[in-house]
């Protein structure tokens, strides 16, 4: 049995050790990312107009307008003073052809009081310059910026795999043999040495010492990736997860949708009564619209900053009537589970200590997806060395 946990071991922790140094070194950057972003890109969220911020219609509105080969499908308004809302806009179809006009995906930011236009920049776009470095390692760490849900798909099974690797890894440390804690107590110490000595202690104390913050990352990255393929259905065998308004609208006939009819503000005023009535006190940070499936998403609070999840209100395209809801701190055990699995990943449920452990664990897991490829590097060498000498 150990034999074939080795094997598994070192043949899975291969397969995804690049995968994880590169998660790790952008997962350390983007435990800051709005922080960071603002502080190479002030010009983009600087607002200076003094007075009544508009309302969202009228800024949805003012892009819209400007840009009438694109429509806006998410937003972030501020209730920060002096500072910016965030409008992503999409190309839209083009009549003449029924083809989407050849337009990037653009963002905006603009003056909530007099809709100035303070930036724009096309999201995701390559790759180091300072208007595109955030944006391009978000979607690096999330997606490989691979095209579709390719990227999505990888690395979900590439955390599926790093969670089974944490308990295999968790097994292998284990001693055999007796004086249990005696013989385990070593596995926890790098004891010094050569290089290889040094390695070996090193990923395995490292994995070890960290193993409790690995695991809960590993299962938030299943979580993130593949929530509706593997997340939910697992979680659902020990409490049951109601479908989300997307993945329900998404099994509907594409006839039963209805159409658009309800506008930005109008959805915004219905997230605003409906927040009330639910006595929601956090205010409305961040509203969406999804084309595909004919309903708004109103978001309560900012830039992922609550500590154990935002709440959502979600609205019919046409009517306004309320789809459903996910409201933090509330639902089936297995429902709260799920909405903490953002705060988790990123650190936000601890504050800024979850935000700097993030950032210095992202680190860590590069240097132990490094020892580990080390450690087999030498291993395999040195099995090379023998067969050769075999031969001689």
């Amino acid at each position: 049995m150990r034999a074939f946990l080795v094997v598994l071991h070192r043949y899975i922790g291969l397969a995804i050790a690049v995968f994880l140094l590169l998660a790790g070194i952008t997962g350390s950057i983007l435990a800051f990312n709005h922080e960071l972003d603002e502080a190479l890109n002030p010009q983009f969220y600087a607002a200076s107009a003094e007075g009544q911020r508009l309302p969202p219609g009228d800024l949805v509105q003012a892009v819209q307008t400007t840009h009438p080969t694109l429509q806006v499908w998410y937003m972030e308004y501020p209730n920060e003073p002096g500072h910016t809302a965030l409008l992503a806009a999409v190309p839209r179809t083009d009549p003449a052809t029924g083809k989407p006009f050849d337009e990037p995906n653009q963002v905006f930011y603009l003056d909530p009081v007099d809709a100035e236009q303070k930036g724009q920049r096309y999201w995701g776009e390559c790759c180091f310059q300072r208007e595109n470095f955030i944006p391009f390692i978000l979607e690096f760490h999330y997606n490989l910026t691979l095209p579709e849900n390719w990227g999505l798909l990888l690395m979900g099974l590439v955390a599926i795999a790093w969670v089974i690797d944490c308990f295999v890894a968790l097994w292998l440390t284990l001693p055999r043999g007796k004086p249990f804690w005696k013989k385990w107590s070593t596995a926890w110490k790098v004891k010094g040495g050569h290089a290889y000595r040094v390695n070996f202690d090193l990923h395995r104390a490292g994995g070890l010492w960290l193993w409790l913050l690995l695991l809960p990352i590993a299962v938030s990255s299943v979580a993130m990736n593949l929530p509706s393929q593997v997340f939910k259905p697992v979680v659902s065998l020990f409490s049951p997860i109601e479908p989300s308004v997307y993945e329900a609208r998404g099994r509907m006939p594409p006839d039963e949708l209805g159409v658009t009819q309800l506008s930005y503000q109008q959805a915004y005023e219905r997230a605003l009564e409906e927040g009330k009535r639910l006595g929601l006190t956090a205010a409305i940070g961040e509203l969406y619209y999804s084309f595909e499936y004919n309903f708004y998403g109103a978001g309560f609070g900012q830039h992922d900053t609550q500590a154990h999840g935002k709440s959502w209100l979600f609205f019919h395209g046409t009517d306004g009537r309320l789809l459903g809801q996910e409201i933090a701190g509330q639902g089936t055990w297995g429902e709260q589970f799920y909405r903490l699995q953002l705060p988790i990943h990123g650190g936000r449920i601890f504050g800024v200590t979850g935000q700097v452990m993030i950032a210095v664990l992202g680190v860590l897991i590069a240097g132990l997806s490094g020892t580990g490829v080390y450690i087999w590097w030498r291993k395999w060498q040195a099995r090379r060395i023998s067969k050769i000498r075999k031969t001689l």
